[in-house]
Order: C-alpha cells, then structure tokens, then sequence
C-alpha cells in the first residue's frame, strides 16, 4: 500500500516536471538578433581598426533591444584578385542567440601590401607556430616557443634512460 503511494506521489510529480519544462522552453527567447546596416564610404586599408569597420553596423534584438556595442569583427579576409576584403560581424543576445553577417568593402591591396595588415598579424598571434617549422609565405623558420623540445641532446638522452630502464627491466625479470 505504502508502494502504490509513493508511486503514485512520483509519477504526480514528474508530470508536475514535465509540464514547468514545457513552460519555461516555451518562454525561453529563442529568436536570434538581426543586423542594420547603412551605407559607409571606407577603403579598407592597413589603417582601418575594428571601430572603422563597425561604423554603420547596428544590432537589434526583440526581447533586449539595442545590441550595437556588443557587435564584434571576427574576422577580415582580402581578396587580392578582386581588391576587397570581407568582413565578418558577430553579436549575441542575452539569452545566447547568435546571428553572424558578413560585409564586402573595397581594399587598397598595394597599401596593405606595403604597411602590413594588422588583422593578419593579429590573427598569426592568437595560433603561433610551436613546432618551428617552416613558415609558409617567405620560407623563413619560426622560432619555436619550445626551444628545448628541439634539443637533440634531450631526445638522446631520454632515449638512453628508455634503454636503461629496459635494461634493468631484464635484468629483474633475469633474477627470477
């Protein structure tokens, strides 16, 4: 009799779950923010910072409203052929929701080319190289964040303590 209670009380309760799960999913904001954007007259070139590129972009949310400042770059990639470059526009709202856009200005290629693109040298600082491999656009070596990785004389004698080890290793199991 106890049983048949308890189970009862349970199976009540789970509904009661269930059915506040199903509420609050329902009320969740699930509706992503949208992007504005207007009309700006930019080249972009080695100059350009993140605020240059986020002249003219608004965000909007229905539930938060205004999401303009939490707009990020999150990247620019150059088309050398057709001298523009890509800019690539994130933001989320409170609830998580995220909506990316992309944005095409035209590009001074032979100015970047001469000063250098900030964009790229912040990109190849997040994911340095740590090997010290060869890098791929001058055929030059990077330096290795891990100069005793290379050491040749570590590697050989981590190699004679393995032989060592082992050595020992037969000479135990020899004893026996």
């Amino acid at each position: 009799m106890r049983g048949n209670i308890l189970g009862i009380f349970f199976s009540i309760l789970s509904g009661v779950l269930i059915f506040l799960i199903v509420v609050a999913y329902g009320r969740s904001d699930r509706i992503a923010p949208e992007f504005r954007f207007s009309s700006v007259d930019m080249i972009y070139d080695s100059d350009t910072t993140d605020n240059d590129l986020k002249a003219g972009v608004a965000a909007y949310d229905a539930k938060d409203g205004d999401l303009t400042r939490r707009i990020v770059v999150e990247k620019v990639v150059l088309n050398r052929e057709k001298e523009t470059a890509v800019v690539y526009y994130a933001v989320a709202d409170l609830s998580g929701n995220v909506t990316k856009q992309s944005r095409v200005f035209p590009a001074d290629i032979a100015d970047i080319d001469d000063n250098g693109d900030s964009s790229d040298t912040m990109e190849d600082g997040m994911f340095p190289d740590m090997t010290g491999a060869m890098d791929g656009e001058n055929g030059e070596e990077v330096p290795s964040l891990f100069p005793d990785a290379e050491n040749s004389e570590g590697q050989e004698q981590g190699a004679a303590n393995t032989e060592n080890s082992t050595s020992q290793t037969e000479n135990t199991n020899t004893g026996n």
